[in-house]
């Protein structure tokens, strides 16, 4: 399955689920939350649907075609077009989801609309685009947030 069939199957809210599954599942709950704000924040800066945010080329990882997580988020994928799927930490997931497009989740990176894991942040192989952050870096579980 392509991140275009992805984008033509599946709504915002899914491509959601799918995207905090393969970038922060085994991140505390504040660690998701800042991750679905993080995608939140983007869309709304560019103006740009969560389905685009989430499945542009080299903008959260775990859709990149090299990497391992992507196995995952397809399998879920095809087990959520049979109408049923069983993931671990499921419902916590779903409710950070809900939470987040119902305005009933505060934004917890304030504003943050970019992060990596801290340990690529502090080291000396941080990409170029994250050298300078507009606002005061927050780190939350195993991630820094930042705005570029």
């Amino acid at each position: 399955m392509t991140n275009d069939e992805i984008k033509k199957q599946f709504n915002d809210s899914e491509v959601m689920f799918l995207t905090i599954v393969g970038e922060a599942r085994s991140e505390p709950i504040e660690g998701q939350v800042a991750v679905a704000n993080v995608i939140l924040n983007r869309s709304r800066k560019r103006g740009q649907s969560v389905k685009d945010v989430c499945l542009s080329p080299k903008q959260f990882s775990c859709w990149n075609e090299d990497d391992p997580n992507r196995a995952l988020l397809i399998a879920i994928a095809h087990q959520m077009l049979k109408g049923s799927y069983e993931f671990p930490d499921y419902q916590q997931i779903q409710w950070v989801v809900d939470g987040i497009f119902s305005d009933k989740i505060r934004d917890n990176t304030r504003g943050r609309d970019h992060y990596m894991t801290t340990y690529l942040f502090n080291s000396d192989k941080r990409p170029s685009w994250a050298k300078t952050p507009k606002a005061d870096p927050i780190r939350i579980g195993s991630h820094t947030f930042l705005s570029v």
